[in-house]
């Protein structure tokens, strides 16, 4: 069940991403001011796995498009 996607499913997953990034560039600026290098990275660490896991939704959201199917696997 966990791997069925739907649109309502994948808009969910793509707002939580958005939300989640700009949380992060924001703990980015609040860090640049201490530069702590360490913190940082993970940072853009975290961004970066966003940044693919956005990715791997939008094309769930094309293929689901181009199938016509109300769900994708």
């Amino acid at each position: 069940k966990k791997s069925n996607y739907n649109q309502r499913k994948i808009d969910k997953h793509k707002e939580y991403i958005e939300l989640k990034t700009q949380e992060y560039l924001n703990e980015l600026d609040k860090n640049d001011v201490k530069e702590d290098a360490i913190k940082i990275s993970n940072i853009q660490q975290k961004i970066e796995r966003l940044k693919q896991n956005k990715i791997k939704y939008e094309l769930l959201e094309e293929e689901l498009k181009t199938s016509g199917e109300p769900q994708v696997s």
